[in-house]
């Protein structure tokens, strides 16, 4: 005898949030109503509170949503190798785990857009879950090599700043914006020139 499978309370606040993403991605907070984000996964409004109670409660979980296994794996892999003194392999990794955070998670990207650009109250909360513990390890990567002579004088902030603007920059315009002119630099390429650019500057001669 057939039937519907009734999902788990897990797998159904998983559906929320997945669905969640995708139309916030496409149309904005501002764009999505509480009774339109229900009706996406077949279920009623009461039932979608039972989950998340407020929007605030469901934001909070679109972010760590976000830190997922290759988050997770990425922090990692850099702070491991923050505790070497192998730039190339430090920025490199950086650089690649950048860009594959876009690729698997184009949408988040996205929807961090529309939260800058709607002034939503997720904006900040998102930097200080999702990418303030990159921006950590970066800056404490470069506050050493400096204490050890390797690097010049300089706000640390402002070089790791720096470093993620420009292949944030190339992640943007290939994955989200699809440039034609940027599809035309091959992604290891991209990487090897900006490691090398980035710390022939940063570097004492």
């Amino acid at each position: 005898m057939g039937g519907s499978t009734r999902l788990s309370s897990q797998d159904r606040r998983s559906a929320i949030l997945a669905s969640a993403i995708r139309l916030f991605s496409e149309r904005g907070f501002r764009g999505v109503t509480t009774r339109e984000l229900a009706a996406s996964i077949g279920v009623s409004e009461p039932v979608l509170y039972q989950h998340f109670p407020s929007k605030k409660d469901l934001y909070t979980a679109i972010i760590e949503e976000s830190k997922d296994q290759h988050y997770h794996d990425a922090l990692e892999g850099l702070s491991r190798l923050a505790e070497s003194a192998d730039d190339e392999q430090f920025f490199t990794h950086l650089a690649n785990a950048m860009i594959q955070w876009h690729e698997l998670k184009p949408e988040l990207i996205r929807l961090k857009f529309f939260s800058n650009l709607e002034g939503h109250e997720l904006m900040e909360e998102f930097h200080d879950k999702q990418a303030r513990p990159f921006i950590e390890v970066i800056v404490g990567y470069i506050e050493k090599r400096m204490e050890q002579g390797a690097f010049l004088d300089v706000n640390p902030l402002c070089a790791a700043l720096a470093f993620c603007g420009t292949i944030g920059h190339y992640c943007q315009s290939t994955i989200l914006f699809r440039s034609s002119i940027c599809h035309s630099v091959c992604r290891e390429e991209m990487v090897r020139i900006s490691v090398k650019l980035f710390l022939n500057g940063i570097r004492k001669v």
